[in-house]
């Protein structure tokens, strides 16, 4: 999955919406690699269709010139996300299904906007790919009418269309080539870019992008440490053709405990390198195996796999793993307020039918407070005095069923 077309990203101070200066970035593509998947690999599905939670509206809107059977499969992979990803939000995505030139190009995609200073990012100048920053921010940050994600189809590879059977060896799965790039819409990819042959160089507009924040080579050297690299550089190339892992938490125990290692060919590949697992690693058929740089005949994926959601948990979305429980989760309706909150907030319980308790957990998952919920009825005061600044996710279980809320705390 090399990169091949730029795409101008609009960038905005988010709690004022001042416009910014205009930054080059590049869609993330996708390529067959040419291989055949063999017949003894397979990967777990654990997504069937009707059987999950959605959790995340998706809006997608297609191109007239979209065949019905590739919008059933693009869907497909979309309400694949949408039950792992838990925002308010609807992710708004444009696919176009077009003449690529080349049967080899399957598909590109990239977030349309990217944002910073909004309320919940971890630091004003970091930026945000949009459905990421609305997952955090809590609401639309763009106009409603503007996609978050633009998606282009290749219209003469050789595709396969449904969804509910095994691949023919001679084509290319289209649900597993929607569900990658969704992947880097919603965060997957960096921004490091190549400015000559001898030099690469990261960020926009001397910013840099929340999954380069992740971004390490041996022994332990943050690639966005400036003492240890300038932007563009020599050093910066030699860098990310060498040994290249992603250092997130999350990622990390997803992955046993081991740096994720990310695809850094010793020839810098433009859009391909860094915004993509180590597919030495991650081979074709196994449980992380989607977003490698290339795809196979036949190969079919129906899950991001654990580590894919680990760094998309360390990006900041908040997301669920086991999308096989069957306990249905509504978000959005406890009625928060105030929130953002400062000291405490109130958790109306009218709708709750067996309170029990709230829990509230940070962006990482962990835990950081409960509250006793038994014995009332109406509302309840939960406390946040003394909790850092930042967004988290309350959860109030109810017999059968289970209410979840985002809440902002300054």
């Amino acid at each position: 999955m090399r990169n091949a077309l730029f795409f101008a990203l609009s960038l905005f101070y988010c709690l004022n919406l001042t416009a910014q200066t205009g930054a080059p970035g590049y869609d993330i593509t996708c390529w067959t690699n040419g291989n055949t998947a063999s017949d003894l690999e397979s990967v777990p599905v654990k997504f069937a269709r009707g059987k999950v939670n959605a959790l995340t509206p998706f809006e997608l809107t297609f191109s007239e010139n979209v065949p019905e059977a590739a919008e059933a499969s693009i869907r497909f992979a979309a309400d694949i996300w949408s039950s792992y990803l838990q925002s308010n939000v609807p992710v708004r995505v444009n696919i176009d299904w077009r003449d690529q030139g080349d049967e080899n190009l399957l598909a590109s995609a990239g977030p349309s906007t990217i944002y910073r200073a909004f309320a919940g990012s971890i630091d004003n100048d970091v930026w945000y790919p949009v459905a990421l920053a609305e997952a955090i921010f809590g609401e639309d940050l763009n106009d409603t009418d503007e996609a978050d994600i633009n998606v282009v189809v290749n219209s003469t590879a050789n595709w396969n269309f449904d969804t509910e059977g095994t691949v023919p060896r001679n084509r290319i799965d289209l649900a597993t080539v929607a569900l990658h790039e969704l992947g880097h819409g919603l965060g997957f990819l960096s921004s490091i870019d190549s400015t000559s042959d001898t030099t690469v160089s990261i960020g926009f507009d001397d910013r840099f992008i929340i999954y380069d924040l992740f971004l390490e080579t041996p022994p332990g050297r943050s690639l966005t440490d400036s003492t240890l690299f300038t932007s563009p550089s020599k050093e910066l190339l030699a860098a990310v053709i060498e040994r290249l892992d992603f250092a997130g938490e999350n990622a990390v125990r997803e992955n046993g405990g081991e740096l994720v290692p990310l695809f850094a060919p010793q020839t810098f590949d433009v859009g391909s390198s860094v915004s993509h697992l180590d597919e030495r690693t991650f081979r074709t058929g196994t449980t992380n195996a989607l977003m490698t740089p290339s795809i196979a005949n036949g190969e079919a994926v129906r899950d991001p796999g654990p580590i894919t959601l680990g760094i998309l948990e360390d990006l900041g979305w908040p997301l669920r793993y086991d999308i096989s429980a069957t306990q249905p989760v509504i978000a959005g309706r406890l009625g928060i307020y105030p929130n953002p909150a400062r000291s405490s907030f109130t958790l109306p319980l009218e709708e709750v039918l067996s309170p029990s308790v709230a829990v509230l957990y940070a962006m990482d998952g962990r835990e950081v407070r409960r509250l006793d919920v038994s014995r009332q009825r109406v509302a309840a005061q939960f406390d946040v005095t003394g909790l850092p600044p930042g967004l988290y996710t309350l959860y109030v279980p109810d017999g059968n069923r289970a209410f979840s809320a985002r809440v902002m705390v300054r």
